[in-house]
């Protein structure tokens, strides 16, 4: 969420997507999670381990920012909180 709105503030233009937290295929929970397009790539900030955090620390972690195609944001977004989603099924 930091590396979002600080991308927002030092561009205004940037457009800022929430992901609704759920529970994965896998059965793994996900926390929420945002990411952004400043209309050129798509962004968003991820922890190193490929099993994710504990619970307690996915507010504040050290992590990397990673870059996508244009366009994956809106795409990934619309994935994580449709309807039907496991963890998503009252939306």
């Amino acid at each position: 969420m930091f590396e979002a709105l600080k991308a927002k503030i030092y561009n205004p233009k940037v457009k800022i997507y929430f992901c609704k937290p759920r529970i994965a295929e896998n059965g793994h929970f996900q926390m929420f999670h945002f990411m952004w397009s400043d209309g050129i790539a798509d962004y968003d900030f991820s922890d190193l381990t490929e099993n994710g955090l504990p619970l307690y620390r996915n507010l504040i972690f050290k992590g990397v920012i990673r870059k996508f195609e244009s366009g994956f944001a809106e795409k990934y977004t619309k994935y994580r909180n449709r309807k039907g989603c496991k963890g998503n099924e009252k939306n």
